[in-house]
């Protein structure tokens, strides 16, 4: 019986990684995820519990089993029950007496006339974070739950916590991304001769879509009326046209007027209960974000966006962008008749450098040692965006994969484009981590979604710690070097391969290096040759050897700061147009 359990755990723990490596939607593959771990278990209900992030509350996303449509959405307060102890010290715990244990949270029973009799609940975390909690619910044949059920279940916790982790990254990546294109296409908006309501109701649109809401609107204030006014608009109600006033003494656009500053409203009874509520507006969600519209230091409007479609929050960075487009629109409302070549090629400038922000959020923290290896990155962007990225994977206890890369071009365009290559590859990255067909398969998307002859060089290595092997492949970047402990030997890891975009169909030469304790290895993309080398590439690479022999005893993060003690704002901004970006390893 036991060998046959056994076998049918194997069974569906293969059948969920499937699934994982799949394009299934994340609802559904939680769902598949849950009822496995419920079969696995031999439960009679399970459920996937997530912190709200406003309250700290655990709330049932997913629910498997009788009364599953009463309990789900339902909360578990934060640091009661056991989810709530389980959430709080990430250690599982077996119930074999539920009713009996002052422990256990009986207001999900009460609510669903359901009767736990015992229970197993395990922490989702990854890389050390806290995702949610697992649990499963009465043990089907049996007096309770066992080690190997939570063992089990820790398991299939796991994998839930991957696909919610890898979603959400994936998610965040595509809604900066959308938040960037629609700044681009604000830009190329405002820079129309003709400048009417309907521009600014297209604003208005973008700023929706890129937002995921449903509404959004821009007032600028009547010096005359003593009064906002609605100038531009999408989603309102059709009885809420442009011309309607808004008094600044009794709504929070008003708030924002009077104090200058953006906003975010969680919830809006909550944050502002001194204020009426006007019956004839009615919201579908509590948060929203607004943004003072300035001209020559002056506030002369509000921006406000409402109602997400996913009904989440609005975060910071939501914020700050339509704060940027505020400034936009303010410029081009009041001076439409000065805008020139000056004056577009400003607002370029502007989100460029917004561009070049969000590529620094979006480069991951590369730890500072895995195992005994230890490694450090630098990333300096150049006034104009580039497009250099990299990325570091843990892939198991013994492996780990490092990319870094760099986009054609400069501007928006590669901004978005790096970010989107960067999206493609990460994802193939969970699918398959062999270099040769990892690249093959990037470079099939990326020339999909290339524009105007883009490509990207990128070199990726998946590192073996336990074996002491480099699998590499290199697609037209510049290969990395690696300083060998005993003889200071230079050994350039080359690999054919054509940049990523440049043909629909390429082959990519596969290779394995063996490395010994204290070698170094650097990884680095043209931008740092040319600057050290003062834009002759060879001399730069002479330079770096020069550098790294000459500190061949210092780790990596020492090996960084001297770098950046090397690069001043000035000389780095004056003297190259092109990122600078290096990663250094000891192994």
């Amino acid at each position: 019986m036991e060998n046959d359990r056994k076998t049918l755990s194997l069974a569906k723990i293969s059948f969920i990684n499937q699934k994982i490596n799949s394009s299934m939607e994340l609802s559904t593959l939680l769902n598949v995820i849950l009822e496995t771990g419920k079969e696995i278990v031999n439960a009679e209900g399970s459920s996937l519990l997530l912190a709200d992030g406003a309250t700290g509350d655990l709330v049932f996303l997913v629910v498997h089993g009788d009364k599953r449509e009463v309990i789900k959405d339902q909360k578990v307060p934060r640091g009661k029950g056991i989810v709530g102890i389980v959430a709080d010290t990430g250690k599982p715990l077996i119930v074999t007496d539920a009713q009996n244990d002052p422990r256990f949270f009986k207001e999900i029973d009460s609510k669903s006339e359901f009767h736990t009799k015992n229970l197993v609940c395990v922490p989702m975390m990854v890389m050390g974070k806290l995702v949610g909690v697992l649990e499963a619910v009465n043990a089907i044949g049996r007096q309770g739950f066992d080690e190997t059920d939570q063992r089990l279940l820790t398991y299939i916790a796991d994998q839930a916590a991957i696909a919610l982790n890898y979603r959400s990254l994936v998610d965040e990546l595509t809604s900066r991304i959308d938040e960037l294109t629609a700044l681009y296409e604000i830009s190329q908006t405002l820079s129309v001769l003709k400048f009417d309501h309907n521009v600014l109701n297209n604003i208005m649109s973008s700023i929706s879509k890129a937002l995921s809401s449903e509404r959004s609107s821009l007032m600028l204030y009547d010096q005359e009326r003593k009064k906002l006014v609605l100038i531009a608009s999408y989603g309102l109600p059709e009885t809420i046209t442009p011309g309607t006033q808004i008094d600044i003494d009794d709504s929070v656009a008003g708030y924002v007027y009077k104090t200058g500053d953006p906003l975010i409203v969680v919830d809006r009874a909550k944050d502002f209960p001194f204020l009426p509520v006007d019956p004839t507006r009615t919201y579908r969600t509590k948060s929203f974000i607004a943004a003072p519209v300035r001209h020559n230091n002056q506030t002369i409007g509000v921006l406000s966006i409402t109602d997400r479609k996913d009904s989440s929050i609005f975060d910071s960075i939501n914020l700050r962008v339509i704060t940027t487009i505020a400034n936009h629109v303010a410029d081009a409302y009041r001076n439409i008749e000065y805008l020139n070549n000056i004056e577009a090629q400003r607002r370029l400038e502007q989100e460029i450098d917004i561009a070049a922000e969000i590529q620094r959020k979006i480069l991951p923290a590369i730890p500072k040692s895995f195992r005994t290896h230890r490694m450090a990155a630098f990333n300096k962007p150049a006034k104009e965006v580039g497009g250099d990225f990299y990325d570091f994977s843990r892939i198991d206890e013994n492996k780990y994969a490092v990319l870094i890369g760099d986009v054609s071009g400069k501007g928006i365009p590669a901004a978005l484009f790096m970010g989107s290559a960067r999206n493609i590859v990460r994802a193939e990255m969970r699918i398959n981590n062999q270099p040769a067909t990892l690249l093959a398969h990037s470079n099939k998307y990326v020339r999909e979604d290339s524009e105007h002859g883009m490509f990207v060089t990128l070199f990726y290595m998946l590192v073996d710690t336990h074996n002491s092997i480099i699998n590499y492949g290199c697609a037209g970047h510049n290969p990395p070097l690696l300083i060998r402990n005993k003889t200071r030997e230079i050994v350039k890891l080359n690999a054919r391969g054509k940049a990523l975009g440049i043909a629909a169909e390429s082959a990519f030469e596969e290779r394995i290096i063996l490395f010994e304790p204290g070698d170094m290895l650097i990884l680095f993309t043209d931008g740092v040759l040319e600057y050290l080398g003062d834009r002759d590439i060879d001399e730069g690479e002479e330079r770096l050897i020069e550098i790294a022999l000459g500190n061949f005893e210092k780790s990596p993060v020492e090996l960084i700061g001297l770098l950046e003690e090397k690069l001043s704002e000035k000389s780095l901004h004056s003297d190259f147009m092109d990122d600078f970006t290096i990663l250094f390893f000891k192994f």
